[in-house]
């Protein structure tokens, strides 16, 4: 019989409890074919002495490991390893073998899209509404719930939507999601179908083609112009199940669909089984006015209309929600409902009280004027530095604007990145399909950098020297 030796060492340093050193040294020892099968483990109050340990903790080691099937014994005899309980490909790490985790390469100032002003976060308010969540929460609300959301939640967004952007949408059509990429994905699985398409706006999110390829569409993509996509441009197939547009402030690019080219686009789709997906991502901030009338206000049953609350408060939250045509509100929810049962319930409840009392409305418009000063000073910075050798896109709403180089290429990387000078810059051909068209575009985020950042970064990119194309 085999030797009933074993080398433990114990760490009382660790905050892993004594038990689970205990427990988890034995396991990797059979795991890794240290300890074969058959062979006797010490007695428990051998062991036990030999650890300088109580009895009771090596004998709650024990207990778990029979309970796992690790080990195996009889009444009066001796403790053993069980068959079948080596694996070859195991391999274990302790904590300092695996060594300290590497930190990231870092950017002294990054030009990120999609980021709010973090800093400017409502953290004392929102912690307020939290625990309010979670002290008056009915227990109905702790358990499982609707997957299309809090009732309250879906009451307030309706009144917001109608308020704020003309839309008229009945709680009932309304789904709260993790997000808009949560939305966006149901949607893309409820439409889908063996050999579907997407027309798509090119250039366009990099995370939207992502997501679309991934839930097994074609991607049709249509050129888009000074104002937005052009319908005559899509080539329309019978394969086609959706149009996914962003059309009050397009992204990139940043131009604002026509309400020619709107009608255009459901008049293309009336009599055919196709629905637009309308991400109306950061139009809340819009400078010269208010947000632009949303193309679900046209026509609610063509029209899957996405919303999130990641730009306007923090991508943290993760609260998102799609306005839905009447048919397909159920297949939304029991896709919603098979995916991940429902968003988190404390945060809607918290959502809900924050719209109500008028803070969500209030950080909006307080936001405005801050990322219109962002927007100024950047784009001010800009023509200082680059003069008129630059063209400016999209400067009239949202958290970013392109800005072309005329007749120059840039030192793009293989990422589709611009790194110079501690400075991080996407360049537009990142979003796009059709490659070769956008590499003198770059897209600068401002929403999370401060005023001196933006002013700061401009400087030290501007000797990066970008080179004529002819040249």
């Amino acid at each position: 019989m085999s030797s009933e030796f074993i080398t433990i060492y114990i760490d009382r340093n660790q905050k892993i409890s004594l038990f689970r050193q205990v427990y988890e040294k034995i396991r990797d020892h059979i795991l890794s074919g240290f300890l074969k099968p058959g062979t006797r483990l010490p007695p428990t109050r051998r062991l036990a002495k030999e650890l300088n340990l109580s009895r009771n903790v090596v004998m709650e080691a024990y207990d778990q490991l029979h309970a796992e099937g690790y080990i195996e014994s009889s009444q009066g005899s001796y403790t053993q390893v069980a068959k079948n309980t080596c694996y070859h490909g195991y391999s274990y790490k302790t904590p300092a073998m695996a060594g300290p985790e590497k930190k990231k390469a870092g950017y002294d100032i990054e030009f990120k899209t999609g980021i709010p002003d973090l800093n400017l976060f409502p953290r004392a308010a929102w912690g307020k509404y939290l625990k309010a969540a979670v002290m008056e929460a009915k227990d109905a609300e702790l358990s499982y719930y609707e997957p299309e959301g809090h009732l309250g939640l879906r009451e307030e967004l309706s009144a917001y939507l109608y308020r704020a952007k003309g839309i008229k949408a009945d709680p009932s059509r309304i789904v709260i999601t993790n997000g808009a990429t949560q939305a966006l994905s149901l949607a893309a699985g409820i439409l889908q179908k063996e050999h579907c398409e997407a027309v798509i706006e090119d250039p366009g999110g990099y995370g939207v083609i992502q997501i679309l390829e991934k839930a097994g569409y074609r991607l049709n993509p249509v050129m888009t112009g000074s104002k937005g996509i052009v319908p005559s441009g899509i080539k329309m197939t019978p394969h086609i199940r959706m149009i996914y547009i962003t059309p009050s402030h397009q992204f990139p690019m940043g131009s604002i669909l026509p309400a020619a080219s709107r009608i255009e686009l459901l008049h293309l789709i009336r009599d055919r089984d196709i629905y637009i997906i309308e991400d109306d991502y950061d139009s809340e901030f819009r400078y010269d006015g208010p947000p632009i009338h949303p193309l679900k206000a046209l026509d609610p049953e063509k029209v899957i209309y996405l919303g999130s609350f990641s730009k306007v408060l923090s991508p943290a939250l993760r609260i998102g929600y799609s306005v839905l045509p009447a048919a397909l509100v159920e297949q939304f929810k029991q896709k919603k409902h098979f995916s991940d049962a429902q968003s988190p319930m404390m945060d809607q409840i918290a959502l809900m009280k924050f719209i109500k009392d008028g803070l969500f409305e209030n950080h909006v418009h307080r936001m405005k004027k801050v990322y219109k000063r962002k927007r100024d000073v950047l784009v001010n910075v800009l023509l200082e530095e680059f003069k008129d050798s630059i063209r400016i896109y999209g400067e009239n709403a949202g958290l970013h604007l392109v800005v072309e180089f005329k007749e120059t290429i840039l030192p793009v990387n293989g990422r589709f990145e611009v790194c110079h000078n501690g400075v991080f810059i996407h360049s537009v051909e990142k979003h796009c399909l059709e490659k070769g068209r956008h590499k003198n575009q770059l897209i600068f985020g401002y929403g999370n950098l401060s005023e001196q950042d933006i002013v700061s970064g401009i400087r030290k990119l501007n000797g990066f020297k970008p080179y004529r194309a002819d040249l």
